[in-house]
């Protein structure tokens, strides 16, 4: 061992120094304390370094978190506020109730049409084609309650007219959807088709952008497949989930009645807001009359050395010509009249489906007046159209009809029966029955 004084090397076991006689012990300590104290800074600078690089990391994560909360901060408050709004989804039969008050059968003295309440004031918005012709018509709500309208707007062009109805002018109008709908929109079709009114059929929206010309030039049609036929022109085509109206129904495809088309209400909101600003004259609207000829579609964008001709019509185009769905849907729904007849024992609820003087018109106003007042009881069970013929000028359209039956005795009888119905055309174009033949 050195002594740390003098520096001479002693013996290990010494207890003093050689050269100067110092205790050699203390030296032990010191060096002792000295590797103490060395060990111990030592463990305070790693200790210290761990803690330094703890921090750094720790401050660098609270600086990203804090970085993204400012960030977020900003963006919060420099960003628009954008409120998601969740249009409220209606039953369908809901929308039919609300909306069927304001639709309305448009009349003349040579047919029919339809028509729906169009802004604050009495407004009714209908197809030029209905109304072609006329300066005033008659209006009939749901209830059945009859209105004078005069035609305030009518094109040449679109095929739409507006109506004023002052006895509408407090009621609120139907809401109107400012947007373009897509295919696959679940819609609804109210008028009156074949005369049948307050009818509503539901369907999709099957295309859109259809352009065609026939008399009128009509653009960016909507396609559907709710069924609509004569008399359903100028209704109301509804999105079935906001009850808003979507467009104006106004044509129908002719080789099987499966699709018809609507004009999107939005393209012609301006044209009906500016009749609404300027009324047309009576002078006006009679100068446009006798316009509305024949009308055929010819599809242009084919090649010229290919020959493509398709007939569309507009609902009253389609009188003179039997369709063997549209004839069979007639006789389903005279049934549904017919027990109305019966129940109100009133024979005025399939009076205008049978053709006047006739065989089926004859009997079946003698046997409702016999059966009133008696008590009898009616309850069709089944009525199941089993073959459609089309000829030239009528059809036989054969059901099969079951019902119980309980007389002014309250006896019960159980009735299987096949019928075969001989259905015309008249003047108007309309289905009405000539005959009923029935095999027991």
């Amino acid at each position: 061992m050195y002594c740390s004084k003098c520096g001479v090397k002693n013996e290990g076991k010494a207890n003093f120094c050689a050269g100067c006689g110092e205790s050699l012990k203390a030296n032990k300590n010191g060096v002792k304390g000295i590797l103490i104290a060395g060990i111990v800074f030592f463990l305070l600078v790693l200790a210290g370094v761990g803690y330094g690089f703890k921090e750094l990391v720790f401050t660098q994560e609270e600086k990203a978190v804090e970085v993204e909360k400012v960030s977020t901060k900003n963006e919060t408050a420099t960003a628009p506020a954008k409120a998601k709004i969740k249009v409220k989804e209606k039953d369908k039969t809901q929308v039919i109730q609300e909306t069927m008050p304001k639709v309305f059968t448009i009349l003349t003295e040579e047919g029919l049409g339809s028509g729906f309440l169009y802004g604050q004031g009495g407004y009714i918005v209908t197809n030029a084609h209905v109304v072609a012709g006329y300066t005033d018509v008659i209006v009939r709500n749901s209830a059945g309650k009859e209105s004078n309208a005069k035609v305030i707007g009518i094109s040449d062009h679109s095929d739409v007219a507006l109506l004023l109805s002052k006895d509408y002018a407090q009621v609120k109008p139907l809401p109107i959807e400012t947007e373009d709908s897509i295919i696959g929109t679940e819609v609804i079709a109210l008028g009156s088709p074949q005369g049948f009114e307050n009818s509503a059929s539901i369907g999709y929206l099957t295309g859109i952008n259809r352009d065609m010309e026939l008399g009128f030039i009509y653009e960016h049609l909507y396609q559907i497949d709710a069924q609509i036929d004569k008399g359903s022109s100028g209704g109301p085509l509804l999105d079935a989930k906001t009850g808003k109206v979507i467009g104006i129904n106004s044509l129908i495809y002719t080789k099987n009645n499966l699709f018809g088309f609507s004009i999107p209400m939005n393209s012609m909101a301006g044209l009906v807001d500016s009749w609404i600003s300027n009324p047309m004259s009576d002078h006006q609207v009679a100068s446009l009359f006798g316009i509305y000829d024949e009308y055929t579609y010819s599809d242009e964008s084919v090649s010229e050395d290919t020959t493509y001709e398709e007939d569309y019509s507009e609902d009253e185009w389609n009188y003179y010509s039997f369709d063997e769905e549209s004839v069979a849907s007639f006789i389903i729904t005279f049934r549904e009249y017919y027990e109305m007849a019966l129940d109100a024992e009133d024979f005025y609820w399939i009076e205008d489906m049978l053709e006047p003087n006739s065989i089926a018109y004859d009997d079946l106003d003698v046997y409702i007046q016999d059966i009133a007042g008696q008590g009898m009881t009616f309850d069709f069970t089944n009525n199941t159209v089993t073959n459609v013929e089309i000829y030239d000028d009528y059809a036989l359209v054969s059901t099969n009809e079951e019902f119980d039956f309980i007389n002014a005795a309250g006896e019960y009888t159980y009735y299987n029966r096949d019928k075969v119905y001989t259905v015309v055309i008249n003047e108007s174009g309309y289905y009405q029955i000539t005959d009923i033949e029935i095999y027991e």
